[in-house]
């Protein structure tokens, strides 16, 4: 596996020089002919720039080449033209259309488009959006978006849900790379990716295992921030922002700062997060009067911070940054008399590099190497005290190239390896220590014919898991599970039909492999965090007997289809998402019934075992805005997760159905809006599982941005919760002793130069 890191860091360093003397320029303007600033243009994927004050762009090029010209803007529809580039100096202007939809570029896919040009569905929270709807964790930021739930593991540890989909299957990135801690190993972990400072979150419902690999076979998370600059920064901006919850007592700080003289750049950011317990409606536990509104042992502490330099060139660009998290949060108990409380102490040091050559050789646009290095370390505490503690090292690396058109055919290829080194160690050790190795190759290409744009893909990777010896505490001591060594092919197609000016049409089919990870494989032991006794795949429970079963383990096969539906303008925009995705050999979490007594273990923890088995997931999301007039508009949301095993039976913890809307009022700088969100009563249970209620949370906001000269300032109030409604989502592990906070009020300012 190291070798294969120096072979991809070696390709960068022996890249060619570029050779550029081409000059392409022009000027960017609305069909009013006022120039558009900021605005986003690139070529080939690769070269790229934004357009200045008076709209005006410049990019140096290679003489003698075909160029894809892509020029975007969040509230503009995006353009193309191709272009024969031969030497001196071309101009091309270009005049985009006004888009009723926000059309922010995407940068986890591979072509930096839109949501509205993807083949697949994609959702993006923008900054000002993340600055009204930030929540302690990842998932609860997020759930409110189409297709998309949370965990709620308490508050701290809250993952996000797509399509029914989490921990191994969803791919939470920063900045492209793997945020490498470990909640993908149990819903307990936190995701230590802080959306505070992020300037968008990108979500990709449905496989994203092209790019990124066995982790994304339902879904990326992309968290991008300013730590890393391909572009030029020759002035100081930044951020700074405060609020306070009233329903736990909340006070977060965060900020960041950017600067440079051109070629130079630097970028420091931080969040500070401190909360008390939850305030809830009634009591956490139904039967005991003494958890009446507090959920105790809900309290999070958080320090997130980062540092980053760079430069950035005619012709490349090179961006370094390290950051470190430190967090401490509690897990609600079952209320149990003699159980501990349980808290997560945890510490991460994250570091990357990102790099790229623009036209470095004939054929190819840009050549970009990508990197990464994630320590990762926490302890399981018990009334204070350490007993457990679990540790994740992780290398990653991507080279990829984008060519020039080939015929009429652009796109990326390139490479991709991770390695992961984990280890768990003390008296909750439920997995082997162990190694994970991948490594993978990439490609996918689009073309244009006439109103139809056509994507092809492929990925084949090498998976390798070995895990050291390991003891099942019943007596067998020192048992040595199977590893597991698997080569995994990711096939794709999709094409996006503009057949109105009105109105696309996107289609994608996938066909991804997944291996097993070592927590579905190996895991034997009591979990205190999680409430249960939890066994792997490779074992067999007979008789109250727990017998090994190495050849029990198949990987995944995905086969997704996606067709996605949108309106982008007109009295009302929005879009319409359908899918079916068929899994071949799911691990699923299965409820036994059993008690750990009754397989010869300590304790009256429930037993739950990953179990695989043939499931259909069928997915639907729809969301809408109708403006009625400049003030007035009406946002509508709605999604809806079946989750079926084919032999009969329903997958656990399944998201429900929901319906949302949010009445806006817009008036120069005010901003209010008041909203519902309604949770169906979730009756398709798996073996084992309760129902669960329904329910509605009622919110509101109200913002008022002042402008100054030198920057913009927002302050607002956030009501959540307001009628003080008992939540207990399904998709919870912990909704029988864990709601969802009460009546609360948020007020905040934010400032932005």
């Amino acid at each position: 596996m190291k070798s294969a890191l120096s072979y991809i860091a070696l390709a960068v360093a022996g890249a060619c020089t570029p050779v550029m003397a081409a000059q392409l320029q022009g000027k960017i303007t609305d069909n009013n002919g006022t120039p558009i600033a900021g605005a986003h243009v690139s070529i080939d994927g690769g070269n790229k720039t934004t357009s200045d004050a008076q709209g005006q762009y410049q990019l140096t090029l290679a003489d003698n080449s075909h160029v894809h010209l892509h020029v975007s803007d969040d509230n503009h529809r995006h353009a193309d033209h191709d272009l024969q580039i031969a030497t001196g100096t071309v101009t091309q202007d270009v005049s985009l259309e006004q888009a009723m939809m926000e059309n922010i570029v995407v940068t986890a896919s591979p072509f930096l488009r839109s949501a509205m040009e993807s083949t697949t569905p994609i959702s993006v929270m923008t900054a000002d959006q993340l600055k009204l709807n930030i929540e302690p964790t990842l998932g609860d930021t997020l759930e409110k978006l189409p297709g998309v739930q949370a965990s709620h593991f308490g508050a701290g540890a809250s993952r996000p849900i797509i399509r029914g989909m989490s921990g191994p299957r969803v791919m939470v990135l920063e900045n492209g790379l793997s945020v490498g801690d470990a909640s993908t190993v149990s819903a307990d972990h936190a995701v230590t990716s802080e959306a505070g400072t992020a300037q968008q979150i990108e979500i990709l419902r449905g496989p994203g295992s092209l790019l990124y690999g066995n982790a994304a076979i339902g879904g990326v998370v992309n968290v991008v921030n300013n730590r890393v600059h391909e572009e030029s920064v020759d002035e100081l901006s930044g951020n700074f922002g405060t609020h306070y919850v009233t329903g736990n007592n909340g006070r977060t700080v965060n900020g960041e700062l950017n600067g440079g003289n051109g070629k130079f750049n630097w970028h420091l950011d931080g969040t500070h997060r401190n909360t008390d317990d939850l305030d809830i409606a009634g009591n956490a536990i139904e039967d005991q009067s003494e958890t009446h509104g507090t959920l105790a042992n809900s309290q999070l502490k958080l320090d997130d911070y980062a540092a980053g330099v760079g430069y950035t060139g005619d012709d490349s660009f090179i961006s370094v940054s390290g950051a470190r998290t430190e967090s401490n949060y509690g897990i609600p108990g079952r209320g149990v008399e003699g159980d501990p409380d349980i808290t997560i102490d945890l510490q991460k040091t994250a570091w990357q590099l990102h790099s790229g050559l623009l036209d470095p050789f004939s054929g190819v646009s840009k050549l970009r190497f990508d990197a990464g290095y994630t320590d990762y370390q926490h302890a399981e505490e018990e009334n204070g005290d350490a007993d457990t503690f679990f540790f994740n090292k992780q290398s990653e690396a991507r080279l990829s190239i984008n060519n020039t058109p080939w015929g009429e055919w652009q796109g990326v290829m390139g490479l991709h390896a991770i390695h992961r080194d984990f280890s768990v160690q003390g008296e909750e050790a439920l997995t082997p220590d162990s190694k994970t190795d991948t490594i993978a190759a990439f490609i996918v290409q689009e073309r244009k014919i006439d109103n139809f744009r056509i994507e092809l893909g492929g990925r084949i990777e090498h998976y390798r898991l070995d895990p050291n010896t390991m003891d099942l505490q019943t007596g067998v001591q020192d048992y040595q599970p199977e590893g597991v060594s698997d080569n995994n092919m990711t096939l794709s197609a999709g094409v996006v039909w503009d057949f109105d000016p009105a109105y696309n049409l996107g289609l994608s089919i996938e066909r991804a492999e997944r291996s097993a990870t070592a927590e579905e494989l190996y895991s034997f032991g009591a979990h205190d965090a999680t409430q249960s006794f939890e066994v792997g795949s490779q074992f067999k429970i007979e008789n109250g007997n727990v017998i090994p079963n190495s050849d029990a383990s198949d990987k995944e096969i995905a086969n997704n289809i996606d067709l996605t539906l949108r309106k982008l303008e007109g009295a009302w925009t929005g879009s319409l998402s359908v899918a079916y995705n068929r899994i071949n050999d799911f691990y699923y979490e299965r409820d036994t019934g059993l008690n750990a007594s009754d397989i010869g273990a300590e304790g009256d923890l429930p037993v739950y075992q990953f179990t695989q088995g043939d499931a259909d997931l069928y997915s639907v999301e729809a969301q809408a805005n109708i403006p009625f007039d400049d003030t007035w508009s009406l946002d509508l949301l709605s999604d809806y997760t079946r989750g079926k095993l084919v032999d009969g039976g329903n997958l656990p913890l399944m998201s429900p159905m929901r319906f949302g809307s949010t009445l806006n009022f817009d008036l120069q700088d005010w901003h209010a809006e008041v909203g519902v969100m309604a949770y169906a009563k979730q009756t398709d249970t798996a073996e084992n599982e309760t129902e669960t209620a329904g329910y509605a949370l009622v919110d509101t906001a109200v913002t008022y941005h002042l402008g100054t000269e030198d920057g913009d300032l927002m302050f607002y109030v956030k009501g959540n919760n307001l009628l003080n409604q008992d939540a207990r989502p399904h998709t919870s592990l912990l909704k029988e002793y864990s709601p969802l906070m009460g009546r609360s009020f948020m007020i905040g300012m934010n400032y932005d130069f």
